[in-house]
């Protein structure tokens, strides 16, 4: 893969991240405001609660593996950029 396609992947995969988080975010507090009985039309049970909070988190875990993934991807650019710099072929120029 190009280095473009490269950070490409990776701003892509920071943007899915943020709407991971934050639909993650609203899931758990859907969940909590269920558990509490928050919503009057609806009977609170904790059970729904509980099962909205696990899908929450795993929304964030997932965030963050992806967050991770692509922050390496472009940390390992950088690192190729500034290895380019010092071995590359211009510095050898006189």
């Amino acid at each position: 893969m190009t280095r473009t396609g490269t950070m490409a992947w990776s701003v892509l995969g920071i943007i899915s991240s943020i709407f991971l988080l934050l639909g993650g975010a609203c899931i758990a507090i859907f969940g909590f405001a269920l558990s509490i009985d928050a919503p009057y039309v609806w009977r609170g049970e904790v059970r729904v609660g509980l099962i909205f909070e696990l899908i929450a988190l795993a929304l964030i875990f997932a965030a963050i593996l992806l967050l991770r993934g692509s922050i390496r991807r472009l940390r390992s650019l950088r690192q190729m950029r500034m290895g380019e710099r010092a071995t590359g072929p211009d510095t050898n120029m006189q």
